[in-house]
């Protein structure tokens, strides 16, 4: 691999760990919100309960099996280890990033599919390459909720 594969994959892989931290970290709110939202509204004496009921079940489970905010501490920390490794990559020799790189892409997370063509367009934006992907109205939704929509 090439220094400017490296380079590349390095900030693609900071750029994808990123947004995926953010994105988890804002599904995380907006599950909490909606369970304070739903808590609340069952002391309201014209709300269907077993309705509410059902959603704060669903909302609590699914809280509860994905951990949200757990899955975005890790996209935050590895995000933090490639971002030490893009500043570090012009003292480091060829060899010692090839290492580190390989280490963190062995240990790396699975993240959604719908962020990796927003990360590969932030990723070539950022090293000044030529990109003509096209991203779809829902990989543009998820990018601009996940706190990155590329041009």
């Amino acid at each position: 691999m090439s220094y400017q594969d490296n380079e590349f994959t390095i900030t693609y892989s900071y750029y994808l760990n990123n947004m995926y931290s953010v994105l988890l970290g804002r599904i995380d709110k907006f599950i909490s919100i909606m369970l304070l939202f739903l808590g609340s509204s069952v002391m309201a004496s014209f709300s269907n309960l077993f309705l509410i009921g059902a959603l704060i079940s669903l909302c609590s489970a699914v809280q509860f099996t994905c951990q949200f905010s757990k899955q975005s501490e890790l996209a935050n920390e590895r995000s933090k280890k490639y971002l030490s490794l893009m500043h570090n990559s012009d003292i480091l020799s060829k060899d010692e990033l090839h290492k580190q790189l390989d280490e963190l892409l062995k240990t790396d997370i699975h993240v959604f599919g719908m962020l990796t063509n927003s990360a590969y367009k932030r990723a070539a934006i950022h090293l000044n390459r030529d990109d003509d992907t096209k991203l779809h109205m829902f990989e543009s939704v998820v990018a601009r909720i996940a706190g990155d929509l590329p041009r």
